[in-house]
């Protein structure tokens, strides 16, 4: 019995010791500094050990005597680990002990400070002083080109500073694309120049050709001739005092609302921008409706939304919004639920396991009844055209 005892400990101790061991093995692996030297001590005391215990089992003569040896040996390899194991958190708390320091960073609170009181010149030294000890620093450059844009209205010195951190080798390409549409920014702001914004919006779309930084930047570059003329309209209209008229209010019958947009001028107006600027989804999506709900020429609303789901830098979420519109629109004007039903199955299909064909499967169950809602109240047919102004499929294809 009281040997069937003594190996049950046995078991027990290695099943414990085993484990333990080992976790403490791969800690230290993974906080060494010398690698290769704790594998070759590892390989050294595993014998030594084994050795250990088989003589303590064997309880043979003079067995003190002999283990003295082995253990010795074992005590010269570890003695130095265990001893600086145990005293590094005393000198961790001088010298820092393992933690990595953190990489020293330029620091701008004197600039601000100085530029908060009106010391704009001051505050520009300060800045300058930082970036030569921490040459390339986007954050540094901005709040240079900042200070003598906002503060001291100087485009043309913003404008270089902007330029010279462009040119810099570091520079990644989304700082060099910020740093162009902020100088777009100023341009159109403070100097009202919507074709110098567009030429620096040109240079991301040269600089990144078929990219999404590209491809936002030609949709800003399509909408900024439209707001180029607006700030310009704004800035030089002249307003005149109309006599208003009397007894507002009294009247029984209110004057009637103004008339709706001609659909053919408007279908003008998009074609004109398409011409210019193929790739303005807005104006593309615009006229894909005009053509649906005004002209009720569902293909040609069709080839401009495929248009639109084609185009390869579009995120998920508008590419899914076209299909969404197709649907609507063959089931508003076409009463066609097998076309709606493919156009909402390609969203599933494009984007499986998103939150988009998530929302596309929910509908897909409900289209029936929007089908069913459509049909109530069916919508008049407007008379023939004379003009095919801007009808024809493919007008102004992004491709």
């Amino acid at each position: 019995m009281t040997h069937f005892w003594t190996l049950v400990v046995d078991v027990v101790c290695w099943v414990l010791l085993l484990p333990t061991v080992g976790f403490l093995g791969y800690v230290a692996y993974q906080k060494s500094d010398d690698r290769r030297m704790l594998v070759l001590k590892w390989i050294v005391s595993v014998p030594l050990v084994l050795m250990i215990l088989a003589l303590t089992h064997l309880a043979i003569p003079y067995t003190a005597i002999i283990i003295l040896a082995p253990s010795i040996t074992l005590g010269l390899i570890w003695t130095p680990s265990v001893a600086t194991a145990l005293i590094k958190p005393l000198t961790g708390a001088f010298d820092g002990g393992n933690e990595e320091v953190e990489k020293a960073k330029p620091f701008y609170f004197l600039a601000e400070g100085k530029r908060r009181k009106g010391l704009y010149q001051e505050a520009i030294a300060e800045v300058r002083k930082q970036l030569e000890q921490y040459p390339g620093d986007y954050e540094g450059y901005m709040k240079l080109a900042s200070i003598q844009m906002e503060d001291l209205k100087n485009l043309p010195a913003a404008q270089a500073t902007l330029n010279e951190f462009m040119e810099l080798p570091a520079s990644t390409p989304a700082n060099i694309v910020a740093t162009l549409h902020l100088l777009a920014d100023w341009q159109l702001q403070f100097a009202r120049d919507g074709q110098a914004a567009c030429r620096s919006l040109q240079r991301v779309v040269d600089l990144y050709p078929d990219t999404p930084f590209a491809h936002a930047a030609a949709q800003r570059i399509a909408r900024l001739g439209t707001a180029n003329e607006a700030t310009e309209a704004r800035y030089n209209r002249k307003f005149t005092v109309v006599p208003g008229e009397k007894d507002i209010g009294l009247r029984k019958e209110t004057a009637p609302e103004s008339a709706v947009a001609d659909p053919d001028a408007l279908a003008a107006e998009y074609v004109k921008q398409l011409e210019l600027h193929p790739l303005d989804t807005e104006t593309r999506e615009k006229i894909a409706i005009l053509y649906a709900e005004q002209f009720h020429r569902l293909d040609l609303a069709s080839d401009q939304l495929e248009q639109l789901i084609a185009v390869p830098a579009e995120p998920p979420k508008h590419v899914a919004r076209w299909l969404n519109l197709l649907a609507t629109l063959h089931i508003k004007h076409a009463q066609n639920l097998e076309a709606a039903e493919r156009a909402l199955h390609r969203i599933i299909e494009k984007f499986p396991g998103g939150a988009q064909a998530e929302m596309a499967a929910t509908r897909l169950a409900g289209l029936q009844g929007e089908l069913k809602a459509g049909q109530k109240s069916p919508a008049k047919m407007m008379g023939s055209y004379k003009k095919d102004l801007g009808l024809k499929p493919g007008h102004g294809s992004s491709q």
